[in-house]
């Protein structure tokens, strides 16, 4: 685990009322980690996991004891992380309420971390239940999750739920090593190490962006379009993320406009230019515009079609709007 995120991750809010609760003996057996972050989520419960099995901190701090150790590099036979492939299965399920039941192997403890929860079958959910609720003397629970709307009512009454704040600019940046445009997979992150982590290994990112941005900035009548099209078709298997950029990039406008801190703060320049020509109204109509843009995709819509729909459609609402 990165050095820097293991700080951060340690000397959060959250990660110190949980050891405060633990040395307190207010700690709850069942722990329910909530955030859009997956990677993050992880490596907090990997993190809380260790200071389970140590038995607190020392003095405020992560022991860099045995358990810590074993962890770091994935061996630790009393940190069981499931599913085992993509998503919980019953036979997961099985597995985890068998091994409970089974004394630890290296601590006095054994924690069983399970990731996005919300993503596995019910049955697998139902199967737990009993064990969640009623956990041996020894036995801890990590789970985590994106959407807890999408678990079920009777696991989520038996965790004690903890939603994990976003990270801040300055966090991602000392997390993400060796990116040429780590300003823009930081505004574009929107917070989450994760999509941080991703967006630092996608090829052309700062292209993309900057012929996106130059819809909004540079489109000003239909004898471009064709133009401007043939820029983005060339990025179709990025066609979600391009869609994603126009959209977050008309949101900053909304934020110019309200005298609010813009996401793209290093693009203020240029979007102060073309600030006139976008109506609060116009930019609601195009966000929605968009959002259907992105409907039509998962519907396996031509994305030359929907790309040069929207296109026009951008340019004919500014001139309703003017």
């Amino acid at each position: 685990m990165n050095e820097r995120l293991e700080q951060i991750i340690s000397s959060s809010e959250e990660f110190k009322i949980l050891a405060n609760e633990f040395e307190n003996g207010n700690f709850a057996k069942t722990i329910m980690l909530i955030s859009k972050d997956s990677d993050y989520c992880l490596s907090f419960a990997k993190l809380l996991a260790c200071m389970i099995l140590d038995g607190g901190l020392d003095n405020g701090k992560l022991k860099k004891s045995e358990n810590y150790i074993k962890m770091s590099v994935s061996s630790h036979p009393d940190i069981k992380i499931y599913p085992l492939k993509d998503k919980l299965l019953v036979a997961d399920s099985s597995e985890i309420v068998s091994e409970s039941s089974i004394r630890p192997i290296f601590a006095e403890k054994k924690v069983f971390i399970i990731k996005n929860i919300e993503q596995s079958m019910e049955a697998a959910q139902n199967k737990l239940l009993k064990t969640l609720e009623e956990p041996q003397n020894n036995v801890y629970f990590i789970l985590t999750s994106s959407n807890i709307n999408l678990l079920l009512p009777t696991i989520k009454s038996r965790c004690n739920k903890v939603e994990l704040k976003k990270l801040q600019k300055e966090d991602i940046i000392s997390c993400i090593e060796g990116c040429e445009d780590i300003k823009l997979v930081t505004a574009l992150s929107e917070g989450y190490l994760g999509k941080a982590r991703l967006l630092s290994c996608m090829p052309n990112l700062g292209i993309i962006f900057e012929k996106v941005l130059s819809v909004v900035t540079k489109l000003k009548s239909s004898k471009q379009l064709l133009s401007f099209s043939k820029s983005l078709l060339e990025f179709a298997s990025e066609a979600e993320f391009v869609f994603h950029c126009l959209s977050l990039i008309f949101e900053d406008l909304l934020y110019l406009k309200g005298g609010q801190e813009l996401r793209f703060e290093m693009f203020r320049e240029e979007l102060e230019k073309v600030e006139g020509e976008y109506s609060i109204k116009a930019i609601a109509m195009i966000e929605k515009q968009i959002d259907r843009a992105v409907r039509e995709l998962s519907f396996n819509c031509n994305f030359t079609l929907v790309l040069e729909n929207l296109l026009l459609n951008i340019l004919e609402v500014k001139y309703i709007c003017r």
